[in-house]
């Protein structure tokens, strides 16, 4: 008790220390140099990992000389604040508002960002624990983790099936626990102060503990007596510390079901150690043997498979993925790859930089959607009457500038050597010919 009134003094001051904004002077002078410091970063080297780095700065120095619950409501706001706009943006650029109501509660994604400015709101006018729910954000953005959802319901049939056939095999061991091992479901209960029964008071205790107390009469007084000496209380009172826990076979199923799935074995928590001189030793080991084998080995095993497996393949996927946009031109599409452009004049990264830049094709587009159609060229025309039919054959499909350019170069390589193959041909032809007319003459 001694050291729990000291803990419980040190953890006060602390918290005193914490946010009543009383701050050593060299822990104050260091947080305002780091101030200064991120500060100087932002200004000489704008980046965004800079601006982020002076935020956290700023709101831990506010939060030690304003206070904890002032930054926090202000900090709230201004997330509700952005939200807000984030949302009304959002809606806008993906044209929901003039496709009805329907199109907008349809839509997952301002599902997703209505029910985090609701998480918001919450926080922010009822209790700041709501604000917890915004970490999930972290699983939305990152999409290592959203695999790892994905690999639980992408196969979810399987799983689910796979669950149903655990929760037979549980019922199945139920039956048999709750009619030949019914004795051996005594669970160790910890009870709290208040609910200590005394002797002379049994009848007024809860109906559960009732059955406890009658199962401990029924198995005669040394049994309880014995009970009382294992719970180390006196003769007039003493705390419940088991309970039979297999009485009705609702009971027998949570026992197994719960207890036995959430610690992977059976024992301990939920079952008795028998000694070897009983005559279901046998049996119990058996039975505890084949449940552990069937149930948690196998069908557990078989739940976790499925998950890896998905997961893996989703992991391969988002590889493929990768590989193919770091190796493929996104306009060539699949023609064009990197080992292409090995030993010519322009490299992979200068063509997808100058040649085919996604983005140059997306103003182009732009363009397009908002110039007069009357003042159109022949290839905008061309090109907007593409986008309307959703056809994409406007996109040079494996070619580029660069390889035509090379393999024009190539081809008048090789007809100029064909050019003077011909020429030397000629001249052997016309002195073989020269030739011949002078043997006839001598002839």
């Amino acid at each position: 008790l001694h050291d729990f009134i000291e803990r419980t003094n040190n953890i006060y001051t602390g918290g005193i220390f914490l946010f009543q904004g009383t701050l050593p002077l060299r822990l104050s002078g260091l947080l305002w140099l780091a101030v200064l410091v991120v500060l100087a970063l932002v200004v000489l080297l704008p980046r965004p990992h800079s601006v982020r780095a002076l935020v956290v700065v700023v709101i831990l120095r506010l939060i030690f000389s304003v206070g904890c619950q002032p930054i926090l409501i202000l900090l709230g706001t201004a997330n509700v604040l952005n939200k807000v706009v984030f949302l009304v943006s959002f809606v806008g650029n993906k044209g929901t508002f003039t496709h009805g109501y329907q199109a907008m509660v349809m839509d997952v994604e301002f599902l997703f960002h209505l029910s985090y400015l609701i998480i918001c709101a919450l926080g922010l006018v009822m209790h700041e624990f709501f604000y917890s729910l915004l970490l999930f954000d972290l699983v939305y953005r990152e999409e290592t983790l959203l695999n790892v959802i994905k690999s639980v319901t992408r196969n979810g049939r399987s799983i689910v099936l796979t669950a149903v056939l655990a929760l037979i095999l549980v019922y199945l061991f139920s039956i048999v626990g709750f009619l030949f091992l019914k004795d051996d479901f005594v669970m160790e209960v910890d009870r709290l102060p208040a609910l200590t029964v005394h002797s002379r008071g049994l009848n007024s205790t809860v109906p559960e503990d009732l059955t406890v107390v009658l199962y401990l009469n029924e198995r005669g007084g040394g049994a309880f007596s014995g009970m009382k000496k294992k719970l180390g209380v006196g003769q007039n009172e003493w705390r419940l510390s088991q309970k039979r826990n297999c009485h009705l076979m609702p009971s027998a199923i949570l026992s197994i079901g719960v207890h036995f799935m959430m610690s992977l074995s059976l024992g301990g928590e939920v079952y008795r150690a028998p000694p070897r001189v009983e005559p279901l030793f046998v049996a119990r080991v058996i039975y505890d043997l084949l449940f552990f084998f069937i149930v948690i080995i196998i069908v557990l095993n078989l739940i976790f498979g499925v998950i890896i497996d998905t997961f893996a393949d989703l992991r391969s996927e988002k590889q493929k993925k990768e590989e193919v946009l770091k190796t493929t031109c996104f306009i060539c599409a699949a023609g064009l790859e990197r080992d292409k452009f090995d030993n010519k004049t322009v490299s992979f990264e200068e063509h997808i930089k100058v040649e085919h830049n996604m983005w140059n094709y997306l103003y182009f587009i732009v363009l397009i959607k908002v110039k007069d159609p009357t003042e159109y060229t022949g290839p905008e025309s061309y090109v907007a009457q593409m986008i309307r039919e959703e056809n994409v054959d406007w996109f040079p499909r494996m070619r580029a500038m660069s390889l035509v350019s090379s393999e024009g170069e190539g081809e008048q390589n090789e007809m100029r050597v064909l050019q003077e193959k011909l020429e030397m041909t000629a001249r052997l032809i016309s002195g073989l010919c020269s030739q011949l007319s002078e043997l006839k003459e001598q002839v």
